[in-house]
Parts: C-alpha cells; structure tokens; sequence
C-alpha cells in the first residue's frame, strides 16, 4: 500500500506526516457529497474499497493507527539512515509532553523525534473510559525491568512498582495528585533548582499543562457539599492531629481541558495532549510555519555512545531498531523516561556512571486504610433518612453520590515527611453510583470497593492513603549494574530497604491517618468501624486493621538515581544544567534528578523542571518573540 505520508515541502523524508485529515472512505454517504474531493483520497491503485478484491481483514492496532501518528518502517529506515534532529526525546510520558510541548511553543520549528519502547494502548486515562477497563490496572500492563534483591522481595516493602511499557506510560494509570512542595519540603535540593522554583510562573505554567485544579473547585454534583464539610472539619481541627502540618482540598489534575468545556473532571494523561500537539505542528508545517512532531512507537533506548575526541559529546543512540548517528553531535538526548529506565542508559553509557548512577533510591511507601462513620443528621440533614425507594426510585431520589478528596501532609519529629490522601463517599446507590465514582475517583486503586460501599448507604466512607518518604541516605537502597544480565534494558539489580528513620515515619504516619479519620468522624467517632479483608471475617468491624493489612506492600514513586548536583559531589549524577556529568549533550528529567523524594506526589514538580530544562535549551527565534 502506498504510504500516506508525505514530506513538507523542502523537508527530508524522515520529516514526513499525514497530509489528509482523515480517511475519506467515512465519508462517503449515500445522497452527501464527500468532505474530500475524491482526486485528494489516499491512492491504492492495485485495491481500493475492495475492488477488485477483499481488503486487509485483520489489520493490528498498529496498522490502523501508525499511519495516522506514528513512524512506519519506512520512515523509520529514513530516521536511522539519514535523520537529523534537535532534540531526541525518550519517553512519553509527563516529562516528555511538558519538555516538548514548551520547546515547540518557544520555536514551532524545532525538529523533535519522540521514542517510545511500546506501542500504542490506552488513547486516555483508564479511568476515563467505561467501567470494565478497570481490569486493566496492574498485572500485565506493568513490567519490572531489573532484578530485583531477595532482601527487598522478603521484606515488608516487597517490591518497587514497575513501568507501564506504552505509549503514555504511567500517565494512563497515576492518582492524579498533584501537590505544590514548599522550600522547605525540598530536602537538600541544590540551591539552583530552589531558585527555578520561586522564578514567577514555574509553578502555574505546570499547573496549566496538567489542567491541576483543587478539589472544591471542580465544581460538578459530585464534588460539592461532602468536599467541603471534610475540609472545613480538618482544617477546624488540625491541631488534633499532633504531627500535622498543614491542609487542603485536594489538587487533583482534571480539569476542564478548555474554558469553554463542559466537562468538570477527566483525569489527565498525555496521548491525547501529544496527538493534538503533533496535530498542531502538523497543520505548521502544512503553512510552511513550523515542523512535524515525529514519533515512534516501539523503540527500545538501550544506550548511548560518546565521542572522546571531540569533548565526550553523544553522537550515537543505540536503539532496539538500530542506531541513531548524529555526527555533528548537536543534538540533544532527552531521557524523560522513569527514573529506574534513565539510570539503567546511564550505566551502560558511561563508566563513570558506575559510581555516580544508582547511589541514591528513594520513594514512598504507603498506609492504606478504609472507616466508615454513620450519617450525623445534625451535621448532614441533607441526607438525613435513607431512600427506601429501591429500583423504584428511578434517579427522583435527592440523594446522590458524592467524593471529597482532601491532602494532609505532616512531619515527624526528625522533620521526615508523610501526607494522608482523603477520599471521602457517599453512597447512596451504591450499585448505580459504581460507574461514577469508578471515574471520579481520586486514586481508584485507593478508591472504596463495590463491596465496602454495599451496606454503607447510612455512612460516609474514608478510604485513606497515606504515603511517607524513603531516607535518601539509606546506603542499603540502591541501583546497581548487573554484569551477568546481557540484556542492557534489564541488566540491574535493584534494592530498597526500610532504615530506623523510615521505620520510625511509618508509625508516626500510621497515628496520624487514624487520628485524622477521627477528626473527620467528629462527634460519630465512638462508632468509627474499619474494613478488614481478613479471609476468615472479612468487613467492617470497630477494630483497627493489623499492620500487615493496612501497610502495603511496593514502593512508588521511585526518585533519587540521578540526583542533581555539582561535579565535586562524587555521588551527584547530574549537573544544574540537567546534563548528565561526563558528557555534554544528554540531559535527564523527572524524579531521578531530586536529592530527597519528600512525600509530596512527584508529578506537578517533575513536569515543572521538564518545562525549565525546555527554556534552558530552546531560545525563541527573533521572529517568535513578543
């Protein structure tokens, strides 16, 4: 079949992108004049519309999709044989969409080539599609590329949560939290990564790409009078909770995607915001106005080679398809993968990587408990007798689902940090209720069960969250080469461990998300029961969880690998450029480059820095400035 694709004018043919809208076989309709003139519809001279014979009729996802998006094997052939880029982005994810979407908005002209390791999957968030994909949470959808220690797998931490291996990445599945960190919960950050962070915008610019918008604000029937009454109860009541520090309705990155959108919240992912920013430069190009966004799925980024001649600039990729050259060495490698992915190119790039890379691993590990507490009518006449109307009630009923999603951070007395993610539900319907509160849902793997919502029509329910940092100078958490692996995106091994200062949070943080589910519980605190999946008597019962129930095992969000600092620092793997250290033109993003992971979700902060590291490097042409 002929290829759709075509490069713009006076563009090479690893440049080339879709020069049609859609395809126009849709748009033929009986009595309609077709969108497209039927000279401008692609050409299939042997076969079109399955004359004289039956077209493909088992094409691949990538089949129907590559020619539209993605790099198909003969442009794939052009990019390795002759493709000169700007910048050569890894990854799909957070960082690649906000460090790409900030360089081409300072110079649509930039030529940027995206590499993803898988293929296409989710076009969204999961939670933003219909019910049953829940299914697709965890299990196959996350792969663990390292060997991970035996010490780690027998302990109470278990294991390091894996990559979601397609495009989008993680993005597809994440909570969606996004908090603000303060200074002062920026342990041992370089001074000039503080510095960026108080620069005027940093912080908004972030918040924007995200659509981050604060749970009160989100302003649909949903989030409403439950979210406001947990807020202003914990906010009354902070100083009951002694190792509190603070509190605040939720940031949450689901937002209207334009002013003028209707719809209140969708969890935010980056395929959609990527196609429509290829789409974009696609129509620049079409003008003459700037260059095609190019991407390519299912390219494994295994390392990078230097050029000792010529100040160990990178001028090759070597990836699962082939290498990359860049002769010139005047492009640059963006790894905006996952830390663990980007610390594994790291060690197999460069020896000095052996004893800068992987010395730091940091993280957070996670109380999860779920309490309900009966209806006060006192304090909510709205919902003061329960619908008896059943299937009867066919949505008359004033009662309807309701979420509240507040962030409570705190502190131990060695100033390690924690935050309780509250999620408060009220169900009335429970079995109809399933499909909403499946979307709308801060965190649904944290989200209350059908089950734990069955029988809880008369209470709210509080499923909470609670994640405390990793010691950074834990010399037993590490990232180290594996020799014996000859695979190079597995060859490591991998270990995190529990130290006396982490033991010591998690019992301080395991305090404070009972005494903040008291506080929420107000007057009906003396009839707080907990959920318990014990086998032998599973539900809710007056009886706090056990410590093997409510600590759950795999650590997230992963950080530290790569951390930012100077040269001097015989740990520090990357300098305040962003470019790692022994080479010039490699430049790292995400939570790899932090010092300390805090315990605030990471996801706001590395986007932010991706955004800095794209003015860093992108000047805006004179005729772009304002």
């Amino acid at each position: 079949m002929a290829s759709d694709l075509v490069p713009r004018r006076g563009e090479p043919d690893y440049m080339k992108y879709p020069d049609h809208p859609t395809v126009p076989s849709f748009h033929f309709r009986t009595g309609k004049p077709a969108l497209l003139p039927v000279e401008d519809a692609p050409k299939q001279p042997a076969n079109e519309f399955g004359f004289p014979v039956p077209g493909v009729q088992s094409p691949t996802p990538a089949h129907a999709t590559a020619a539209h998006y993605f790099v198909d094997e003969e442009q794939w052939k052009a990019i390795v044989d002759h493709g000169e880029f700007d910048d050569i982005v890894c990854g799909s994810g957070f960082c690649a969409l906000a460090y790409v979407s900030e360089a081409l908005e300072r110079n649509p002209h930039r030529k940027i080539l995206i590499l993803e390791r898988g293929g296409f999957w989710l076009p969204e968030h999961f939670q933003n599609l219909p019910l049953p994909y829940k299914m697709v949470l965890g299990g196959p959808s996350e792969t663990f590329p390292w060997q991970l220690s035996s010490r780690t797998f027998r302990s109470e931490l278990k294991f390091l949560h894996g990559s979601c291996p397609f495009f989008g990445g993680r993005s597809t599945f994440w909570s969606a939290w996004c908090p603000q960190p303060s200074e002062e919960l920026m342990r041992g950050f370089p001074q000039s990564m503080i510095d960026t962070a108080n620069q005027s915008g940093f912080w908004d610019k972030g918040k924007r790409l995200l659509h981050v918008t604060p749970a009160n604000e989100i302003q649909d029937e949903v989030f409403g009078a439950l979210q406001n009454d947990i807020d202003a109860r914990l906010s009354a009541h902070l100083h009951e909770i002694p190792s509190a520090t603070s509190v605040k309705p939720g940031p949450l990155a689901v937002g209207k995607a334009t002013p003028t959108s209707t719809l209140s919240f969708q969890k935010f992912s980056t395929p959609g915001p990527l196609l429509a920013l290829q789409e974009k430069q696609r129509q620049l190009a079409k003008r003459g106005k700037g260059s095609p966004l190019i991407i390519a799925t299912d390219v494994v980024v295994e390392k990078f080679l230097t050029d000792s001649d010529n100040d160990n600039v990178v001028n090759v990729l070597k990836t699962s398809r082939g290498d990359l050259c860049f002769p010139n060495g005047t492009t640059n490698v963006i790894l905006a993968t996952g830390a663990i992915p980007a610390t594994t190119i790291a060690l197999n790039s460069l020896e000095s990587m052996q004893t800068r890379a992987g010395n730091r691993l940091t993280g957070h590990f996670i109380t999860h408990v779920a309490a309900r507490f009966p209806i006060d009518p006192k304090r909510y006449p709205q919902w003061g007798s329960k619908c008896d109307k059943g299937t009867a009630c066919d949505g008359e009923c004033k009662q309807k689902l309701e979420i509240g999603a507040t962030y409570l951070a705190g502190m131990d007395e060695h100033e390690r940090q924690y935050h309780v993610q509250i999620t408060a539900i009220h169900s009335p319907h429970p079995e109809w209720d399933a499909v909403d509160a499946g979307r709308e849902c801060p965190d649904y793997a944290a989200a209350a069960t059908l089950a734990q919502l069955e029988g809880s029509e008369d209470y709210i329910v509080l499923i909470c969250a609670t994640l405390g940092e990793l010691d950074e100078n834990n010399k037993d958490s590490w990232v180290k080469s594996n020799r014996q692996d000859l695979d190079v995106t597995t060859n490591i091994k991998l270990q995190v461990a529990l130290d006396e200062k982490a033991t010591a949070l998690w019992r301080v943080m395991d305090q404070a998300t009972y005494d903040t589910i008291a506080v929420a519980a107000g007057d009906m605190e003396n009839k707080i029961e907990y959920w318990h999946d014990d086998k032998s008597n599973p539900g809710w019962h007056s009886e706090k969880p056990s410590r093997a129930e409510s600590h759950v095992p795999g650590v997230v969000h992963e950080c530290s690998t790569l951390y930012m600092g100077p040269e001097s620092d015989p740990q520090a793997a990357v300098g305040d450029d962003y470019a790692l250290h022994g080479c010039k033109n490699v430049y790292v993003t995400g939570g790899a480059i932090f010092p300390s992971a805090g315990s605030w979700n990471p996801t706001l902060t590395m986007s932010c820095y991706a955004q800095d590291l794209a003015r860093k490097l992108v000047p805006v042409p004179v005729y772009n400035r304002r």
